[in-house]
């Protein structure tokens, strides 16, 4: 089954400033076989962390919200560093 993606758009856009990651690369990255879901690391309970490598090569932490099984709410993104690099680079 696909799942599908939503992010809010002014959400979207600060992370596009903030963090220059777009919506092409967080989509490629849940495709990752090397990828790995972990709880949130900011301890909200409905939220998950998945790390993934995108298409451009870039490994990313993506926090979501799985909605059902056919969404996934985006909350924020960024580049991976310190312990959630070392554990992607780890499990791949």
């Amino acid at each position: 089954m696909d799942i599908g993606f939503i992010w809010d758009l002014d959400k979207y856009q600060e992370v596009q400033e903030k963090h220059k990651v777009w919506f092409y690369e967080v989509v490629s990255a849940f495709d990752d076989p090397n990828g790995y879901d972990a709880p949130d690391p900011q301890g909200h309970h409905d939220r998950w962390m998945y790390v993934g490598k995108a298409v451009t090569d870039r490994v990313l932490v993506i926090i979501y919200i799985a909605e059902g099984e056919e969404f996934h709410r985006l909350i924020t993104t960024y580049e991976a560093k310190g312990e959630a690099l070392d554990e992607y680079n780890k499990e791949g």
